[in-house]
């Protein structure tokens, strides 16, 4: 991740200058995969893909007046929300659960109004006459069982750990006070491989599914990788702090520090210097044939509610990264900051 210089107009952010960096200070710009897709190309679809009126899934009432699709991060925080949000405006609404997978599948069938993602979307999502509105970016937690002594892990040390080039805790820099339990025990990485098409979340730390180690176990839901690593000394794993929150029935966990950073340190992730990420985002159709007034009615009143309650879920609003120069292209976010103007037509 890329660091900035400090203004006293801004949250404090470091640029990677070797003549004012500090001697402990690391370059992450060469640890992460891509962050963002391009927001100027578009997917491949049929030629009548904008004539294609939306049409809803059998299950789906016939009165209803807008269907929306949440995700395993949005619906736990959000479906209470969206009821309330449409009985007060008077919207019959139908709220599905499922995956960013899931939604972007409804999407290209036409089957949804509003469509939700936890991840930024990738190349295929980009369907003409979708819109993205990044509602919020919330960090990712890297966390071990309860009773490792580990503190904090460096970004290039979980790289490492997730990629299997560690294999046991005693190799990883700096783990001096491991317990005689952990002391030459392998590490278990335990991995939850969402999204793998769409930049940024975990690929931040392995890029891709050839990265991972071959001693990695994979999940497929996040309270089983809760489970997992709650139930395994050796285990690490990551997931969004709120997500830790609202799975903490199925074990208890200790959450690392980043680089020496807190994931609840919402002020770095602000200021770009906490290094591993999710964004939000939901979209709305713009074209003639899809457009859902309606729709945008609840997504605006959605988007609202996340800018004034976004600490409520552990997300940070897309308001205050604009404010602090990460750059938007309308309502989504397009890339980090670099110290350029933002782009924005809020």
């Amino acid at each position: 991740m890329t660091y900035f210089l400090k203004h006293s107009f801004y949250l404090p952010v470091l640029v990677v200058l070797a003549a004012a960096q500090p001697l402990h200070a690391e370059v992450h710009n060469h640890l992460k995969a891509e962050d963002f897709s391009d927001h100027e190309q578009l997917a491949n679809v049929r030629e009548d893909f904008l004539q294609q009126a939306i049409k809803y899934d059998d299950k789906v009432a016939a009165d209803v007046d807008v269907v929306i699709s949440l995700d395993q991060q949005t619906y736990p925080a959000l479906h209470e929300v969206v009821g309330e949000i449409a009985r007060s405006k008077g919207i019959k609404v139908a709220i599905q659960q499922g995956t960013c997978g899931v939604t972007a599948k409804k999407l290209l069938n036409k089957q949804v109004d509003i469509g939700t993602f936890c991840c930024p979307p990738g190349s295929t999502d980009r369907l003409p006459g979708l819109k993205f509105h990044t509602v919020a970016l919330s960090p990712v937690a890297i966390f071990t069982h309860k009773d490792n002594p580990i503190e904090n892990v460096a970004t290039e040390d979980a790289k490492k750990i997730y990629r299997g080039e560690y294999v046991t805790w005693s190799e990883v820099p700096g783990f001096t006070n491991l317990s005689a339990q952990l002391k030459g025990e392998r590490i278990q990485p335990v991995v939850r491989l969402h999204c793998e098409k769409r930049p940024g979340h975990w690929r931040t730390l392995m890029n891709s599914a050839d990265d991972v180690s071959p001693r990695a176990q994979s999940v497929g839901t996040i309270s089983d990788m809760i489970s997992e690593v709650s139930g395994n000394i050796s285990a690490i794993g990551y997931e969004t702090p709120y997500m830790l929150k609202m799975h903490k029935d199925r074990g208890a966990l200790k959450i690392l520090n980043i680089d020496e950073i807190n994931p609840d340190d919402t002020a770095k992730l602000i200021s770009n210097e906490y290094p591993v990420y999710r964004a939000f985002s939901m979209t709305t159709w713009t074209n003639a044939n899809n457009r859902n007034e309606k729709a945008e009615l609840m997504l605006d009143a959605l988007y609202e509610h996340i800018q004034k309650h976004g600490e409520k879920y552990q997300l940070v609003p897309a308001s205050k990264l604009v404010a602090a120069g990460w750059k938007f292209k309308d309502r989504e976010l397009i890339a980090e900051p670099d110290g350029q103007a933002v782009i924005s037509e809020h």
